[in-house]
């Protein structure tokens, strides 16, 4: 096997399919949240709808102590943008910008780097959750809690989908456990 094939290297879970994000807060995690107790690596794929203009928004990513996200603590996190001013689906849109880190505080999102359309990567590995989770939530390690994201709208109807790849398996095999529940 070349590469990495993420039916037997991994596992992809779709945390909100396609919908409106207006009725969700970013104070919350959205539910659910997913464990990393069984793989090193998580790439989280948050794709905006075309909307004419995304509403200005906060991401945040939360250590919860459950898949229901219960005792959410934000936590910083590395992240990756769309490049400005590409957009999928046309020639040289699936260009990634350079890593930018943000704080526990979140990262706020306007138009200009959530354009409709827009992508956003959140890279997280397991060490980061050790270094976050053991003095946030007590008798919690980081890689047995949950990741929870944080992303809402309320003043207008925007789109948005979130999947999240987990990769690097403790055990690999052809059929992986559930990573919500």
């Amino acid at each position: 096997m070349k590469g990495f094939h993420l039916s037997e290297g991994g596992h992809l879970a779709v945390l909100l399919p396609p919908q409106s994000i207006s009725a969700f807060s970013s104070a919350a995690p959205i539910n659910p949240a997913f464990s990393m107790k069984n793989y090193a690596h998580a790439s989280i794929v948050i794709i905006a709808g075309a909307e004419a203009t995304q509403d200005a928004t906060t991401l945040f990513v939360y250590l919860c102590s459950s898949a229901a996200g219960a005792t959410p603590i934000a936590i910083p996190f590395n992240y990756y943008l769309q490049i400005a001013g590409t957009a999928y689906g046309i020639a040289g849109g699936d260009v990634l910008g350079p890593m930018n880190s943000a704080t526990a505080a979140g990262l706020v999102l306007a138009a200009t780097d959530w354009p409709p359309n827009g992508v956003i990567v959140i890279e997280i590995d397991d060490r980061e959750l050790e270094a976050a989770g053991t003095s946030t939530l007590p008798g919690v390690l980081g890689a047995d809690a949950y990741i929870g994201i944080g992303l809402g709208a309320p003043a207008a109807v925007d789109l948005a989908a979130i999947a999240v790849i987990l990769s690097g398996p403790r055990n690999a095999s052809v059929s992986s456990p559930s990573v919500t529940v």
